[in-house]
């Protein structure tokens, strides 16, 4: 999903019935950045830009660029790639949910 594309959706006009998307942080144990995701018909959609996914350095960056959007909570997903091809079948992430405070 594009960001205008999520941001129109945020922003645009709604029924009464209407609930915010779910947003993921998306990091991974060795990649230094995160990327952001959108649940959409229950599956994650990365939100890019220029067809590019949007990379950030920090979660502070994340976070700040999720207020902007207008979120108030967020889910941080962490996949651990070093478990990815153990011996036993687990699950490969965890998700934490990330409150979004304004400084």
């Amino acid at each position: 999903m594009q960001k205008h594309q999520l941001d129109m959706w945020l922003h645009g006009d709604h029924k009464d019935s209407y609930r915010t998307p779910k947003v993921y942080v998306i990091g991974c144990s060795d990649i230094p950045e995160y990327l952001l995701a959108v649940e959409y018909k229950h599956k994650l959609e990365p939100v890019k830009q220029g067809g590019e996914p949007v990379h950030f350095g920090s979660l502070d960056q994340v976070k700040e660029e999720l207020l902007r959007l207008g979120f108030d909570k967020a889910y941080l997903r962490l996949h651990n790639t070093y478990d990815e091809f153990g011996s036993e079948p687990s699950q490969r992430y965890c998700d934490i949910e990330l409150a979004l405070n304004p400084h």
